[in-house]
């Protein structure tokens, strides 16, 4: 017994040895210096007035493409009239009447184009809560206020601008470069993106990349890691939504049976919620995790340089530790809606909820129904709704597109730490996969927590500063893939 204790402290001994070694020799990968690149200089009042302008066209929304769109128009006439150098070279195709793509062409054929994708919806506003009118474009404070000034009319604004400066400065693109602007993303993108997708699918054109929205800009703190993190996304997580029925005989209020329909029903989104689905290391998160790994604090850094050997307790910590970790190793499953009687004196026959599902990579939507259905038992039926989708391939990072990007980034912003990961929302850029396995999602823009909790809320803002971070980041990115 005594040399079995012996030998088994020596290989604990061993491989905490081993792992504080692997710890201690990861290093940071040299990146590029913000000193490397001069950046031009930006007129940011110029961008912050066209944006505003931009804001005050209330392309809100539609559900049906028989609706009045004439809005759509009056907002593709005002970027071309904003950015004419851009615009007389691009040749416009309306896709489903409201849906634009604007091809420019470049001087050398060979090369693959680049894709820039953008949406040109916005969900409602209503004004209440709002300290200026939501579609007034007001610029206060260093701020463009109004719906849509951060999802996602800045970053369609501030790419034109980019492409704007360069033409304007005599410059050419070699790559050829198409604009891709959805209507309908916030209802998500069938009759825009995924219209425009099979369009340019049976055109035959093939794209070097695409970028859209997405990705994020965290300040750092997180897992020990002090300094501004730009993520950008290779991934889309899957969306559904099951649909929940409970039903139970009903009647008056004042004579309930012992189990309502309600009651069934709540106790089944009880269920869910203290069952969550299991945690994964996919491929984006093991990629976010190895580039990040070296930036940390040595006590993180210990944990997570050996996550393969550590891998049960960091799943776990990273189910727990906040909602974004948690929404990158799982399937969150939260219950968002809820239905019973019109009346608050009446039991309803039947009772509805809804639980919106993100699924995690290597999940479908049909698994997941099949799980909740287990959870919820017999007197609950789940239905998987229309619209679902499972989630997108993970695009390649080892490529000359990829490593483009994160330069720019870098090149624009200094001290940021570039890493790839699987973004947890939804975008357009999920129709494009047929067309390149290079889909990326990055918001070039430094946002407080407070003002990313302002996108789809009132008093939406976009600082007029990261106006000209942006332009810069896509001036960048256009000399550094197209020119």
């Amino acid at each position: 017994m005594k040399i079995f204790l012996i030998v088994l402290f020596s290989l604990l001994g061993a491989l905490i040895a081993f792992m504080l070694i692997r710890a201690l020799l990861a290093k940071p990968e040299a990146g590029q210096k913000k000193e490397d690149y001069t950046l031009r200089k930006i007129d940011t009042d110029r961008v912050a007035a066209n944006l505003a302008g931009a804001v005050r066209i209330p392309t809100v929304t539609m559900k049906s493409n028989d609706m009045d769109g004439s809005v759509f128009y009056e907002y593709q006439s005002y970027i071309e009239k904003t950015y004419p150098l851009v615009f007389s070279r691009a040749r416009k195709t309306l896709i489903n009447k409201y849906a634009a793509v604007y091809f420019i062409e470049g001087t050398d054929p060979s090369l693959l184009p680049a894709g820039i994708l953008a949406h040109q919806d916005v969900v409602p506003a209503d004004e209440d809560g709002w300290e200026v009118p939501a579609f007034s474009g007001e610029i206060k404070d260093g701020y463009v206020y109004g719906r849509g000034s951060q999802d996602m009319k800045s970053q369609m604004i501030v790419a034109l601008e980019a492409l704007e400066t360069l033409l304007s400065e005599g410059h050419s693109p070699k790559r050829s470069i198409y604009f891709c602007f959805g209507h309908d993303e916030e209802l998500r993108g069938t009759e825009g993106a995924a219209r425009i997708a099979a369009y340019l699918k049976e055109k035959g054109v093939r794209f070097e990349y695409v970028l859209d929205e997405g990705g994020a800009v965290l300040d750092g703190k997180i897992l020990g890691i002090n300094n501004k993190i730009a993520l950008i996304g290779t991934c889309e997580k899957g969306y559904a939504d099951i649909k929940l029925e409970a039903e139970k005989l009903g009647g008056h209020a004042s004579t309930p049976t012992r189990r309502t329909s309600v009651g069934i029903l709540s106790e089944a989104i009880y269920r869910i919620e203290n069952a969550p689905r299991k945690t994964i290391w996919t491929l984006p998160v093991k990629q976010m995790i190895k580039t990040l790994a070296p930036h940390m604090s040595f006590a993180y850094k210990f944990l997570f340089v050996n996550m393969d050997i550590l891998s049960p307790f960091l799943k776990w910590v990273l189910g727990i530790a906040s909602p974004f970790t948690n929404g990158i190793v799982r399937t969150t499953m939260a219950a968002t809606q809820a239905k019973g009687a019109h009346t608050p004196n009446t039991l309803p026959t039947k009772a509805y909820a809804n639980i919106n599902c993100r699924l995690n990579t290597g999940e479908t939507a049909e698994e997941i129904r099949d799980y909740i259905q287990r959870i919820v038992g017999k007197r609950v039926k789940a239905t998987l709704e229309p619209g679902y989708h499972d989630p997108t391939p993970v695009s390649d990072i080892d490529n000359d597109a990829y490593r483009a990007l994160s330069r720019s980034i870098s090149e624009v912003f200094g001290g940021y730490i570039v890493a790839p990961y699987p973004f947890i929302a939804a975008s357009d850029a999920k129709y494009y996969y047929d067309l390149t396995n290079r889909v990326y999602r990055f918001t070039p823009f430094e946002k407080t927590e407070e003002d990313a909790n302002r996108i789809h809320a009132a008093n939406e803002r976009q600082s007029i500063a990261s106006l000209g971070q942006g332009v810069q980041f896509f001036i960048r990115l256009y000399e550094n893939t197209c020119l």
